[in-house]
C-alpha cells in the first residue's frame, strides 16, 4: 500500500487549513484504497505534543490510517527563477510520500531555483508548489494543475485568486508569479516573468 503525505502549516501552536487537509486525505483514501475514512485532524493532532513557538511543517504520513506525525522546523526558501520542464506523461494527482517522479524533473533545473512543469503545452505546478500569475493586479492559477493544493483551493474559495487555462505561450501576458502551498500563502516573494525560462 502506497504512503501519502500531508504537509500542514503550524505557527506558534496554530495549525492552518485543517479542513482542507482533512478533505484531501479522505478523498485520497477513497480514490486509492476504496475506503471511507473518518480522519479528524483536530482530534488527532490534539493527542500529540506539538511545538507552541516557531514555524513548523507538520508531516502527516498515512495510507488508510495515520502512520506517523512529525514536526519539522521550517524556513522559507527564496525562489527567484524557474526553469520550464516539459513532460506530458507526469501524473501527480495525490500527494505521495514517494516523489521520485517529481525528483527526476527537479534534477533538470540547472542553475534555477525551481522548475515549472509543462504538460501538453499547459502550465501545471512547480516541484513543491502550485503557482499563481499576476496580471493587472489580479492573480490567476492554472486549471491544469498536477495537484490541487490546500492553499490553492482555499484562495479560490475566498475569491483571492481566479482559475484560468494558461498555456506556455500565455506567460508573456503576466507580469509576475508566486508560489503557493500549505506553507506559503500569498505573502511570498514575486518572481519576474523574465526569470521563467
Amino acid at each position: 500500500m502506497c504512503l501519502l503525505l500531508e504537509s500542514i502549516y503550524l505557527n506558534d501552536g496554530v495549525f492552518r487549513n485543517l479542513d482542507y487537509h482533512e478533505a484531501r486525505m479522505k478523498y485520497a483514501t477513497r480514490d486509492l484504497f476504496h475506503k471511507e475514512t473518518s480522519f479528524d485532524l483536530l482530534t488527532v493532532l490534539g493527542t500529540v505534543e506539538f511545538p507552541l513557538q516557531g514555524l513548523f511543517k507538520t508531516r502527516v504520513i498515512y495510507d488508510s490510517e495515520i502512520r506517523k506525525i512529525e514536526f519539522v522546523p521550517y524556513t522559507i526558501k527564496p525562489v527567484r527563477s524557474l526553469k520550464l520542464i516539459h513532460d506530458s506523461s507526469v501524473i501527480y494527482n495525490h500527494k505521495f510520500l514517494d516523489r521520485s517522479t517529481l525528483d527526476r524533473l527537479f534534477a533538470q533545473r540547472g542553475t534555477t531555483d525551481d522548475i515549472l512543469i509543462i504538460r501538453n503545452g499547459l502550465i501545471t505546478d512547480t516541484y513543491y508548489a502550485n503557482v499563481i500569475f499576476q496580471k493587472n493586479g489580479k492573480w490567476f492559477t492554472p486549471d491544469s494543475y498536477l495537484l490541487n493544493g490546500t492553499m490553492r483551493q482555499s484562495l479560490l474559495d475566498v475569491g483571492m485568486i481566479g482559475e484560468a487555462r494558461i498555456g506556455i505561450s500565455d506567460l508573456t501576458q503576466f507580469q509576475s508569479a508566486k508560489l503557493i502551498n500549505s506553507m506559503l500563502a500569498m505573502d511570498g516573494p514575486e518572481i519576474s516573468i523574465q526569470s521563467i525560462y
